[in-house]
């Protein structure tokens, strides 16, 4: 799906008005500029839902007071590789099983490492090491669809595994599991992954070098 040139530029204002907006609050101590700002958050989010294509939930103050100063979430990926140069897919129930790399938010107290080698054991059921770093992207540069309401950062890893994948595997999140040629990959998640930062992962697992970064 593309997004209206318009409706991304909505989306746009709207992001930056709300961490505007949560920064703010997170430091201010009058009564009347507090109110300002949950009335600056609340167009933020009226904007937003402009430019959504569902329902978003309503403003709630309580939530933008304790969210403190406004910065990307960041998600973690891991690049897992057999000998034959194929790449670990796992298969995301909650996106009609379409496939992607394993991985998923970082947790507070989390390190990135800790953070993918988890993301890949659950979802795999797969022990890794999270070998070294591959990108840091800036989610909104890359064509991922749908589009979210706040701004991501995604770290990619290349992870050396250190068992034999079971391919039965299935978790909660995950149907299915195995490996694939990076030429020839299965129908993906594109909110979580794309073919290209697939390929990103494979050449620098090949040869590694200096992480990409937005």
């Amino acid at each position: 799906m593309t997004i209206p040139p318009d409706s991304d530029r909505i989306r746009r204002t709207a992001m930056e008005l709300a961490a505007l907006s949560e920064s703010a609050l997170a430091y201010c101590t009058d009564a009347f500029d507090i109110e300002r700002f949950h009335r600056i958050g609340a167009l933020a989010q009226h904007l937003m839902q402009v430019a959504a294509s569902e329902d978003l939930p309503d403003y709630r103050p309580h939530v933008a007071a304790a969210a403190g100063y406004a910065t990307p979430k960041l998600d973690v990926r891991g690049g897992v590789f057999d000998p034959q140069g194929r790449v670990l897919l796992v298969r995301e129930r909650s996106d009609g099983d379409r496939w992607t790399l394993p991985g998923g938010w970082c947790d507070v107290l989390e390190s990135p490492r800790s953070a993918v080698e988890r993301e890949v054991l659950e979802e795999a059921g797969l022990r890794v090491r999270a070998d070294h770093l591959a990108g840091v992207l800036d989610r909104h540069h890359w064509p991922h669809v749908p589009v979210y309401d706040r701004h991501i950062y995604k770290l990619f890893l290349v992870c050396e595994p250190l068992d034999e994948l079971d391919t039965g595997f299935s978790s909660d999140e995950t149907s299915a599991v195995g490996w694939f040629d990076v030429v020839g990959l299965p129908e993906l998640s594109v909110a979580r992954v794309l073919p290209e930062q697939i390929a990103l992962l494979h050449a620098h697992w090949k040869n590694p070098g200096p992480a990409h970064v937005d």
